[in-house]
Parts: C-alpha cells; structure tokens; sequence
C-alpha cells in the first residue's frame, strides 16, 4: 500500500471512529465512577506539577477491582479507572504496562500526541512513535462529546517483553515497560481516557468485554 493511500485510509479510520467514541464517551460520562479516584500527588520539587502512577495489567487481579477480580478478573484492566488532577498543572504521568499484545487497528495511535514536547520515555528511552506492531495499550485522552474540552493525549503503550516475574496482589506478571510522560491541563472540566488497542475480545475486532465495559480499558479524569 503506497503511503498517500496508507494516510487516506487511516484518517478514514479516525472520522469512523470518532461517531463510535462519541457514543462511548456520553455512556461514560453517564456512568458514576465506581471507586474514589486516583489523586496527582503535587511534587514538592517542582511548581505547579503532579505526578500520577498507575499500570495496566492482563488481568482485574490488581487494582481496584480488588483481590479476587471482582466480576471479571480475566478481563485486562488498567489499576484506576478515575483520575483527579488539579487545573492549570503539569501533570507527570508514569504508567506500569504489564500485558502482552500485538498490532494496532489504527496506526494513528502508534504516535505520541498531546504531551510535553511531543514524547514520552520507554524505559528510560525517549521515543515519539512505537513499533505499531507491538503495543500492549494505549493511553487515550480527550474531551467528553459536548463538554467543550479540548484536552486530548495519546501515547501508546509497548507491549511487555522485559523478562521476569512479578507479584502484585492476586496476580503474578512479568516484569513492566514503564512509560513515562507529562501534560498540561488547563481550566477545570471532566474527560474520559480509553485505550485504542482492540483488546477486549468476544466481539469482532476485539472491542467487547473489557474495551466496552466502563472501569476496565476507559475511565474519567476530572481537572479541579
């Protein structure tokens, strides 16, 4: 496939998909959030800046779903599903990636978008795109349908090949990709976050089970 082609069809893509993630994000925003959300916890080194940790596991055996999994704990799942953070902030974000994967429906999400100077950190690597072909999750920000926010973020997650075992809670993992990024918010307001990696499974294209059920693979996170 050329590349004017290649383009052509992932804009496509992403117009198709943006009804689809309307729908998504005014069912989220309808839904009340199912735990206490995750606060930034302001660095005291630094002006005007948080940092928010959490991670992204291949199964509900972590997290806030609790030690038994609660209704799904084969489902993947990132660790909290709310997130608060103050307005007007730099918000430092460092994400666990624990699960495996495979290759992007889109490649538009291959690209580190929406971050502070345009990258994030694999591993301590600074990179602006991933292989495509090897990513665990993506971490997907941006307004609700209607809210008049314009936040959006998007980095994309590799997927895990570190080596190693783990145990965290319930569940025993191999050892994480830690990624790192930052973002600025602005004035007060609520978004929702999802990931863009078909990794839901039972449905065509993999986006049933956990990428369509709130709390598992999509969240909110409210600038106060």
């Amino acid at each position: 496939m050329n590349r004017s082609k290649s383009v052509a069809t992932a804009l496509a893509s992403v117009v198709l998909g943006g009804a689809a993630l309307a729908l998504a994000g005014f069912a989220l925003a309808s839904n009340t959030p199912h735990q206490k959300a995750l606060e930034c916890v302001t660095d005291a080194t630094q002006a005007n800046t948080c940092n928010l940790n959490f991670s992204v596991f291949p199964d509900s055996l972590a997290g806030e779903h609790g030690t038994t999994g609660g209704a799904h704990p084969d489902w993947v799942s990132y660790s909290n599903q709310d997130l608060g953070v103050p307005a007007n902030t730099t918000v430092n974000v460092t994400i666990k990636q624990y699960d495996s994967g495979g290759a992007l429906n889109n490649y538009f999400f291959d690209q580190v978008m929406g971050t502070v100077g345009g990258t994030a950190t694999v591993n301590g690597v600074t990179v602006t795109h991933v292989d495509p072909t090897n990513i665990g999750h993506t971490f997907t920000l941006r307004g609700i349908p209607g809210s008049g926010s314009n936040l959006f973020v998007n980095v994309p997650l590799p997927a895990d090949s570190k080596g190693g075992v783990v145990n965290i809670g319930a569940g025993q993992y191999t050892a994480p990709n830690v990624i790192k990024f930052s973002f600025k918010t602005g004035s007060k307001g609520v978004y929702e976050w999802n990931c863009e990696f078909p990794c839901g499974g039972s449905r065509e294209g993999q986006f049933g089970q956990a990428m369509s059920s709130y709390g598992y693979m999509s969240g909110t996170l409210t600038v106060k």
